[in-house]
């Protein structure tokens, strides 16, 4: 029987983002463990989902996160104590300002999360089509040696160095958050087996410049100067996947913050636009490991996760 198996973050305390700099502004941060609940009761409704625990150990941890992040940047998040969040500017992106501030629950939360990513990404490697890493705070922004837009450490890298490490094969990344994955990019350049296409948003404030390059032959980057119609965005995504079909696995950095009402986007899809998205990713048969990324309009997470989930497990192709 066809199940999308998800893994479960196990959530922490005090380790909500308190604020960020969006465009020059310092609002009110919308990450924290509601999102989680919600996406959860979303995915719940669906009768071919189930869950499992993370079974990644410390160690295990810890090797992976070294083979993404520089050791310094590793170590510096490491010496970050309190509940107190403070910013460090020298971890910012290149040629960025620093948007978000730190606290030692928030790296705690981020390492629970590339935890899970991990966990997803061995269960792809054991066999299931179709898992989910639930995880926050996201990590697409997470570069080498930098962290911005909520993310610290990068669980899409974690998933495909884990698919990698194990043997898939090569691994296709494939990001449809409404912001470019900097973070992801970036690593998935050192990576040889690892191919990245991302559709996002132009222009791109985070990124010098605001506007992303390919990095290396194995990146493609789609930017939509204005909101695109949904035929116009889904036949991208279908661009994509078959330009990743002949890769062994295929990460999905997923992001909701394409819908109306985002606090952090400008586009307009209804949540129903996951589940043609769901379609289109069943359709290309590739394992599929999705990893969260943004999204962060607490109404639409549950009816966004469960049209996702109805869309990949769905009899018949689009």
């Amino acid at each position: 029987m066809n199940e999308l198996l998800v893994i479960e973050q196990r959530r922490g305390d005090r380790d909500g983002a308190r604020w960020i700099r969006d465009g020059g502004r310092i609002v009110r941060g919308h990450d924290d463990n509601r999102r989680l609940t919600e996406l959860r009761r979303g995915l719940g409704r669906h009768p071919h989902v189930r869950t499992a625990p993370t079974a990644v150990c410390d160690e295990h941890l810890e090797g992976v996160l070294r083979t993404l992040h520089d050791p310094q940047y590793l170590d510096a998040l490491a010496r970050v104590r309190g509940d107190r969040p403070v910013l460090l500017p020298e971890l910012a992106p290149p040629g960025l300002a620093p948007d978000i501030p730190v606290c030692a629950g928030l790296v705690a939360a981020a390492r629970e999360a590339v935890r899970t990513a991990i966990a997803a990404a061995r269960r792809t490697l054991a066999g299931a089509r179709l898992t989910y890493a639930l995880c926050r705070p996201p990590g697409h922004h997470a570069g080498p040696r930098w962290m911005g837009g909520y993310c610290y450490l990068n669980n899409a890298g974690a998933a495909a160095r884990a698919l990698e490490d194990g043997g898939c094969g090569t691994v296709g990344i494939l990001d449809l958050d409404l912001h470019y994955p900097n973070g992801t990019a970036a690593i998935a350049a050192t990576m040889p087996q690892v191919s990245i296409h991302s559709l996002h948003a132009w222009p791109v404030p985070n990124v010098a410049g605001q506007t992303a390059l390919p990095q290396t032959g194995r990146e493609r980057v789609v930017q939509f100067v204005r909101a695109p119609d949904g035929a116009t965005y889904l036949a991208a995504v279908g661009d994509a996947l078959r330009a990743l079909a002949g890769c062994a696995a295929l990460v999905l950095s997923l992001g909701y913050d394409t819908v109306a009402g985002d606090p952090h986007g400008g586009w307009a899809f209804a949540p129903a636009m996951f589940a043609r998205i769901g379609r289109l990713l069943a359709a290309s048969g590739l394992p599929v490991c999705i990893v969260q990324e943004g999204g962060y309009a607490l109404p639409t997470l549950a009816p966004c996760s469960y049209a996702l989930a109805s869309g990949l497990l769905a009899k018949g192709t689009p």
